[in-house]
């Protein structure tokens, strides 16, 4: 991809996007001693014995601006989101520290993985695209690779403090009278249940033939074959790599295990200095790997990658299968069963593609111009396009906007007070923690 980019292009993008970290890092102070060529830290706040660094409060801050979407206007706007990055800061540090004291809490790297995937795909969702996800991180100066090195400490320390949290609330209850009386306080000013629909969909992705992949695994081994015979690899690498650092040859710098995925790693890991692997296919596509140099438990890698896309064929391939879907399933075959058997969709196949109620207002554009035409429950739409694929969707059931009452929203209500009783508990118990362990907060 990168290869396809001017050289002046990364920079100018990469460079704009460093503007608002590098006023961050001027605000709090952070600065090179040119005399001593070492950098001179700032600590903004002191947490037990545990000192919080200026340049731990830049990082959070650049970490939240990315998962937020925030980009602070003027010096007023950054100063406020300092200090509530720093009080969100401060927050985990205690509940951290009574969650290390707690030997029944723990993670591991299997649960802090799958932590950082599913907080990668979530973050996604809230971009109109992939690409438009990869231009954020580029707009602040990182790769993918990077932010989830970047991710993984904080979905530890997430994931900490989910265990604390979730033993101290499990004697949390709400009462029928709790609920009674949080809804007569609130009531007013409770938001009307808005128009929605409760959707299920299968999902057909683009996925390229066997075909494809073939005769792109041939220009691999073609490529492999002329490293093989003494080719420079740096040269083939900027004349055929799709990937990261192909303008400077495929150089992926040194990595460690934790940097790749799994199929890539048990290959780069076992190369020596100076050998080639074979043709490695990942879900990225097919790699021929070169190790540089090995530095303790890492490795300085280069790759030729081969991004493998579908045709137009294959596309062709994906509608057809959809309206062969469709035709079946108005024809009376079991929607669910489909949707368990081929739905390309984790997270709904299970449950038949169900994917529950969504205000009208918060749906995908294109989702929100389907709903129009689906009226009535069991009522059928499809191939609808979006970024993930193509989908076939049902229409379960839909609401028209009302107004939230207790009867017929009980259980909304009730979670509602849940939260709310939840909130005032974790502010008094952090005001507890803070009595019980020295906290000081300097200017920044």
């Amino acid at each position: 991809m990168s290869r396809q980019i001017s050289s002046n292009g990364i920079f100018h993008s990469v460079s704009a996007g460093l503007v608002f970290i590098f006023v961050v890092l001027i605000l709090l102070g952070i600065n090179n001693n040119s005399d001593a060529g070492e950098p001179i830290e700032k600590i903004v706040a002191i947490v037990g014995n545990d000192p919080i660094l200026a340049s731990e409060l830049a990082a959070q801050i650049q970490l939240m601006a990315i998962q937020r979407g925030i980009r602070p206007k003027n010096e007023s706007e950054l100063t406020e989101f300092q200090i509530q990055i720093l009080n969100d800061l401060i927050s985990e540090r205690l509940m951290l520290a009574e969650a290390r004291k707690d030997t029944l809490i723990s993670v591991n790297s299997e649960q802090i993985e799958s932590g950082v995937e599913d907080h990668i795909n979530n973050l996604i969702q809230q971009f109109p695209s992939n690409q438009a996800f990869l231009e954020e991180l580029s707009k602040e100066g990182m790769t993918l690779r990077a932010f989830k090195k970047k991710l993984r400490p904080e979905i530890e320390n997430q994931l900490l403090k989910q265990q604390l949290i979730s033993k101290k609330l499990s004697n949390i209850a709400i009462s029928n009278k709790q609920v009674q009386d949080f809804y007569e306080i609130y009531k007013d000013s409770i938001a009307d249940q808005p128009e929605a629909v409760r959707l299920a969909h299968v999902l057909i992705t683009f996925q390229p033939s066997g075909g494809t992949v073939d005769s792109i695994r041939q220009i691999a081994e073609a490529v492999r074959k002329n490293t093989a015979g003494g080719a420079d690899f740096t040269t083939l690498a900027i004349t055929y790599s799709d990937g990261p650092g192909a303008l400077t040859g495929g150089d992926l710098g040194f990595l460690s295990k934790d940097d790749v995925v799994p199929e890539f790693g048990r290959v780069a890991f076992n190369l020596e200095p100076g050998e080639v692997s074979g043709v490695v296919r990942t879900g990225y596509g097919l790699h021929i790997i070169k190790c540089e140099e090995k530095r303790d438990d890492k490795s300085h890698l280069r790759q030729i990658l081969f991004e493998v896309t579908p045709t137009a064929f294959d596309s062709l391939l994906s509608y057809n299968l959809v309206d062969s879907l469709l035709n079946e399933i108005q024809s009376g075959a079991d929607f669910r069963e489909i949707a368990k058997v081929l739905s390309a969709d984790d997270d709904s196949r299970a449950q038949g593609g169900e994917l529950g109620w969504f205000a009208i207002s918060n749906l995908p554009a294109e989702f929100a111009k389907s709903a129009a035409k689906l009226q009535n429950p069991g009522d059928l739409d499809g191939p609808v396009l979006s970024e993930y694929g193509l989908h076939i969707l049902k229409l379960l059931d839909r609401q028209e906007e009302r107004e939230v009452t207790l009867d017929e929203d009980f259980d909304r209500i009730k979670e509602m007070a849940r939260q709310e009783k939840t909130g005032a508990f974790v502010d008094n118990w952090l005001e507890e923690l803070k009595e019980k362990m020295y906290v000081e907060i300097r200017p920044l």
